[in-house]
């Protein structure tokens, strides 16, 4: 019972990050091309029926081209890095159980985002880099609007 409360008190800490994160991505990013907004409205039922890949953070990290990554949460159940790339900025957080995963996520809903999800982990960003992300990492694209 702990562990879980502490497991909020992270996500919610994590979730003022990401709104602010994505407060900034919206305000400085350019407007998604036709192609990435087609990649996270088609096929979203054929790749929810697909096992998600599972990635180390370090090996997001090589995808995402990502060398100076900033550590924002280290704990037990959480890490998340921000990393500012030349193509843009990426939120990346890997988890120890799909369980936190999923109240993270479900949690994050509130708050809108494209996200790119696979086993354990998930990356906050925009819509280009993360259909570029996905390319090279696979997963899921996820759009939710607030």
């Amino acid at each position: 019972m702990r562990e879980m409360k502490h497991l909020r008190i992270i996500a919610a800490s994590s979730l003022i990050f990401l709104g602010v994160s994505l407060a900034a991505l919206t305000i400085f990013a350019p407007a998604p091309s036709s192609t990435a907004t087609a990649a996270h409205h088609h096929g979203a039922q054929a790749a929810a029926d697909t096992p998600l890949p599972a990635a180390g953070l370090d090996r997001i990290l090589a995808a995402a081209e990502c060398d100076r990554p900033a550590v924002q949460v280290d704990a037990t159940e959480l890490r998340q890095v921000s990393c500012q790339t030349d193509a843009g900025r990426y939120v990346i957080m890997t988890f120890t159980a799909r369980s936190g995963q999923d109240a993270w996520l479900e949690e994050a809903q509130a708050y809108g985002g494209t996200y790119l999800i696979g086993d354990r982990w998930t990356v906050v960003s925009t819509p280009d880099l993360l259909t570029g992300l996905h390319a090279r990492l696979g997963g899921r694209i996820e759009n939710h609007q607030h």
